[in-house]
Formats: structure tokens, C-alpha cells, sequence
């Protein structure tokens, strides 16, 4: 999927009604808003930040902990189709 233009993932995720993580706020907050605006399929999106979540290619742990914390949790209920990933 790394080679899928933004839209297309988001499109997939929206099909296979999945939230999509991702730091990418810029991009994705736009395709989300249009998909609204034409009544489009929505995928959830749930945005993290090296900010918030610190993390490295070696030290992983504490995305880990902060996803798990998030699912165990569940997503949120619709009409909520935006969450933000903090650190436990």
C-alpha cells in the first residue's frame, strides 16, 4: 500500500470500513472532507504524532501501548469518524 496515492488508500479503508493511523494530518484530513462533501464512503482516521507518541525505528513500544489502549477501548461510536492517538 505504500505506493497507493493518499486517495486511494483512504478509498480501500472506507471499503473495508477500517480506521487508518496515520501522522499524515495534512493529507488525509482534505480526502476525508471531500468524501463528506459528495457523501462518499468514509474511513475512520485516527492521527498520531511523533509529538505525542514518541517514538523510534527502535523503540516502538510506546505506539504499541497507545494503540492497544486505543482498541481495547474500541473506536468511537459514529457519527465520530476522527480520533487522536495519545501516549498511555
Amino acid at each position: 500500500m505504500r505506493a497507493m496515492p493518499d486517495e486511494e488508500v483512504f478509498a480501500w479503508a472506507a471499503a473495508q470500513r477500517c480506521w487508518l493511523l496515520t501522522e499524515n494530518v495534512k493529507d488525509f484530513q482534505p480526502i476525508k472532507l471531500r468524501a463528506l462533501q459528495v457523501s462518499a464512503p468514509i474511513a475512520g482516521l485516527l492521527f498520531t504524532s511523533s509529538r505525542t507518541v514518541p517514538r523510534s525505528r527502535r523503540q516502538v513500544g510506546p505506539l504499541v501501548e497507545a494503540l492497544n489502549e486505543w482498541l481495547t477501548k474500541g473506536p468511537p461510536e459514529l457519527p465520530i469518524i476522527e480520533d487522536w492517538l495519545h501516549q498511555v
